[in-house]
């Protein structure tokens, strides 16, 4: 009889324990919601836009070109500005500096994981390697309308027609049409884009952009290319979801 009672009793227990275990999954799962920045919107060559990029200016968080491509800051009006410290279009990045802007702009890697050890200027190493932006790394995906015209003006058939069975702008083997572009070799890294099929891999690495007046700095890191806050299923993604903050 003992025995019995001795049963049940640990039926019990391991039945509390178990109960214990779900709503503490609960709990921790609503500890662990998102609270990083999102992308207000997809941007790249899926809007229609080759070069459709969404500057940020970090010193005083403004953005341009939140609602449409181009609307705020036009491709190549970027060159002439220092109201803006970093732009995304699709997974690539651009900082203010190099071949993309007049500013001091540049980013460098400082190491896997571990966001929340960075807090301040102090900490970046002395001998860190500040990367600028170049035109000879990042290749963005041509837009279906700017690709055709491309296809249009270089490849035509003896005949003088468009070869665009001989110029998809799909491949099968190769994927979308990209041509280069001015951007961060280095922030290339922050999400490794293959396929087909296509696949979004984050490394998971902060980095720091210095901002365009070459004085201050915020810490970078990208978690995923789709959005991390909505509850609806983001199947194509694009909203990519990071987290960003000042290095004081």
């Amino acid at each position: 009889m003992m025995k019995n009672n001795l049963t049940d009793k640990t039926i019990g227990i391991l039945m509390a324990a178990a109960s214990a275990i779900l709503l503490g999954s609960c709990v921790h799962y609503d500890a662990d919601e998102f609270e990083g920045k999102v992308m207000p919107r997809a941007t790249g060559a899926y809007t229609g836009v080759t070069d459709d990029w969404l500057y940020f200016n970090l010193r005083t968080g403004k953005a341009f070109n939140l609602s449409a491509p181009n609307q705020d800051i036009t491709e190549g009006d970027q060159l002439k500005r220092l109201d803006w410290d970093i732009a995304f279009c699709g997974a690539h990045i651009r900082t203010n500096g190099g071949t993309s802007g007049p500013g001091k702009g540049a980013a460098a890697d400082l190491g896997f994981g571990d966001y929340d050890h960075w807090q301040d200027r102090v900490q970046i190493p002395d001998d860190v390697k500040w990367v600028e932006d170049d035109t000879t790394s990042v290749y963005v995906t041509y837009s279906q309308r700017e690709w055709y015209n491309y296809v249009n003006t270089h490849y035509l058939k003896p005949d003088g027609t468009p070869d665009n069975d001989g110029h998809p702008w799909f491949d099968p083997n190769r994927g979308p049409a990209r041509r280069l572009t001015s951007g961060n070799p280095l922030l290339e890294q922050c999400i490794k884009i293959e396929g087909p099929p296509m696949t979004y891999t984050p490394s998971y690495h902060v980095y720091v952009i210095r901002c365009a007046d070459g004085v201050r700095c915020f810490k970078l890191q990208v978690v995923s290319w789709f959005n991390q806050q909505s509850s609806i299923d983001d199947e194509g993604g694009g909203q990519m979801s990071y987290y960003i903050d000042e290095l004081k």
